[in-house]
């Protein structure tokens, strides 16, 4: 009866720690053909970026705070209008640039981020 009951409080333990695991979503995330980026911040963003591989891009003007943007991975283009194809190549990099509220740069990286 005693290793019973030490069973069950190890495993009452156990769900509470995982129950008050904190919040574990990605400012960036990249998976099942779409780039995810939220906004995770208290103000919201203008002038965004998402850079893919280096050289494709999405841009939209706003994202405000808590907002999510979900892009399909054809959809980012290069400067002479190729899209991305996942079937020739793999994300290895996703950098946002964007301008904050209070008019600083606002920059997050997933991967290798952009050459310069």
């Amino acid at each position: 009866m005693d290793r019973l009951v030490s069973v069950l409080l190890l495993l009452g333990v156990l769900v509470v720690v995982v129950g008050c695991k904190g919040d574990e979503r990605q400012p960036i995330t990249v998976a099942s053909g779409r780039v995810t980026v939220t906004n995770m911040t208290d103000t919201g963003w203008t002038d965004v970026e998402v850079w893919l591989n280096d050289h494709y891009r999405v841009q939209v003007r706003e994202l405000t705070a808590g907002q999510r943007l979900d892009v399909p991975i054809g959809v980012f283009i290069a400067g002479f209008g190729q899209r991305f194809d996942a079937k020739k190549q793999v994300p290895f990099g996703v950098e946002v640039d964007a301008r904050g509220a209070d008019g600083k740069p606002v920059r997050l990286i997933w991967g290798k981020g952009r050459r310069r």
